[in-house]
């Protein structure tokens, strides 16, 4: 007995996420070198909080010269980092885009369900991906598999253990790592 489109592609969503995160937790996570590093990264970024001022012009200069130190420090553990997470996305990549590519060669220009509603503009598009003449509230295998994936893999990840501190999230997003080396190429701030 075959099972239902939609419940096909969400199974096969979920299994492949759980395949991820295992994957990850198996070459990434568990490496020594990663919860060093990542212990590290954490360590630097209290510390580094703890030690900068209030107020620029309230700093001494042992306190500015220890603050360009750690955001040093910071910067290059934040480049170390980005090894362990390149590996984590190809995995990621090659697993995710492998179950795209047996879905849409079971699912390409099928109808696999029926909406309640009309999609939004943005989501229109992704509803009626790849079917050939798309009524306003049907559903191609792409909005689900989208929505498994945004929807169930942070709360794997969370289960599984390989979701970082907040604390190592900041430090290495790209909106303040580009910061910190503006800050530390240009002198301002210090």
């Amino acid at each position: 007995m075959a099972l239902p489109a939609p419940v096909a592609i969400v199974a096969l969503s979920c299994l492949v996420i759980l395949l991820v995160e295992v994957l990850t937790l198996l070459f990434v996570s568990n490496s020594s070198g990663f919860k060093r590093l990542v212990a590290d990264i954490d360590r630097t970024s209290k510390e580094l909080e703890r030690v900068a001022p209030a107020g620029a012009s309230a700093a001494t200069a042992a306190q500015k010269k220890r603050e360009r130190a750690l955001e040093m420090q910071l910067t290059y553990m934040c480049r170390d980092f980005f090894y362990y997470r390149m590996k984590q996305w190809a995995i990621m990549t090659v697993s995710l885009a492998t179950m795209f590519y047996v879905l849409r060669t079971w699912f390409l220009g099928k109808s696999v369900a029926e909406l309640p509603f009309v999609p939004m503009f943005p989501f229109t598009r992704l509803c009626h991906q790849w079917l050939e003449k798309p009524g306003p509230t049907d559903c191609s295998f792409m909005f689900l598999y989208v929505i498994c994936n945004v929807g169930i893999k942070p709360n794997v990840a969370k289960l599984m253990g390989t979701q970082l501190p907040a604390s190592v999230q900041k430090a290495t997003d790209m909106q303040s790592m580009t910061a910190r080396f503006a800050r530390l190429t240009t002198g301002k701030g210090m």
